[in-house]
């Protein structure tokens, strides 16, 4: 489906928490979930895919806690956990009670554990390059190159600009102009602050308090699940390897993998056209001549 820019920009107070949104369509829902890092968002990760979702239904690009335009509590432990449970209560406060989900990174571990909490809400998965989800998984991906470019993020625009070459095969697809919205973004009271809580949990809670390792773990949930998995992961993520898609891949035989040979980290924006098509097929059965942007005959 051809890529168009079509969304409106929202408020809801999920929770304590007054979160942002954009979205667009009036169909069957389908809620975006983007990955981490500083001026991460939803019009970010989905702006080149919301428009084809809510085509054929209605798709909706959630900022999550401490991202976007999204509250950045400075009194809370940004954990996985905290990033569900802010997703549950946004689930809540639009009364979407049967959904599906697609998420990249950071996003696709979120929306992978919200379903395994919530099964009876959950209709098809579709996750998109998650090293979080290897790492829940109980595989080690190392310090990437991309997780370096992330840890070594100075909160300079031109810092930015290196860590968004390392998450697209194709950086020359980033305008200028985005670069500078999310730069302002970064740039927002708590952000930094949420970073660096997230670093905290990931580098020291993760290893160190068996409770938050507990609620992380999916090793022995995630291959039990039977609603539609399907994975996509780029042959050219620095940030989460090819090699660890193949052994997450043995792990988990409910679910299907395809490999986009374009694209690196975020493969939505890397090849938006063919991920489109696979997101409209996987969540609508939407394939061939009714993916060029006409809805099929009775839809």
């Amino acid at each position: 489906m051809a890529v168009t820019q079509n969304y409106v920009s929202r408020f809801v107070r999920a929770g304590k928490y007054l979160t942002h949104y954009i979205e667009w369509g009036d169909g069957e829902p389908v809620v975006m979930v983007h990955g981490g890092g500083p001026g991460a968002s939803g019009e970010f990760a989905w702006r080149n895919n919301i428009g084809a979702i809510g085509h054929y239904g209605r798709g909706i690009g959630i900022d999550l806690i401490g991202y976007g335009l999204t509250d950045k509590p400075t009194d809370i432990l940004y954990s996985y956990q905290a990033m569900v449970n802010h997703l549950a209560d946004f689930m809540d406060a639009l009364c979407l009670e049967q959904l599906s989900l697609t998420g990249n990174s950071m996003g696709a571990y979120v929306i992978a554990k919200y379903a395994l909490d919530h099964p009876e809400r959950v209709k098809k998965l579709l996750l998109v390059g998650s090293g979080s989800i290897a790492t829940a998984m109980g595989l080690d991906m190392g310090m990437t190159t991309g997780l370096k470019q992330l840890v070594n993020y100075d909160g300079t625009k031109e810092s930015l600009r290196g860590l968004l070459k390392g998450l697209m095969h194709h950086p020359e697809n980033i305008t200028e102009e985005q670069l500078e919205k999310r730069y302002q973004q970064a740039q927002l009271t708590g952000v930094m602050e949420a970073q660096q809580s997230f670093l905290e949990y990931f580098r020291g809670q993760l290893k160190e308090n068996p409770n938050q390792a507990q609620l992380f773990d999916i090793r022995h949930r995630l291959p039990r699940l039977t609603i539609p998995i399907r994975f996509i992961w780029g042959r050219h993520d620095i940030f989460a390897s090819p090699e660890l898609a193949e052994k997450l891949q043995k792990m988990v035989p409910n679910a299907e993998f395809v490999f986009f040979e374009d694209s690196g980290h975020v493969v939505q924006n890397d090849e938006p056209e063919r991920y489109n098509e696979a997101a409209l097929e996987f969540f609508f059965n939407v394939t061939g001549k009714d993916a060029t942007g006409k809805r099929a005959a009775g839809d």
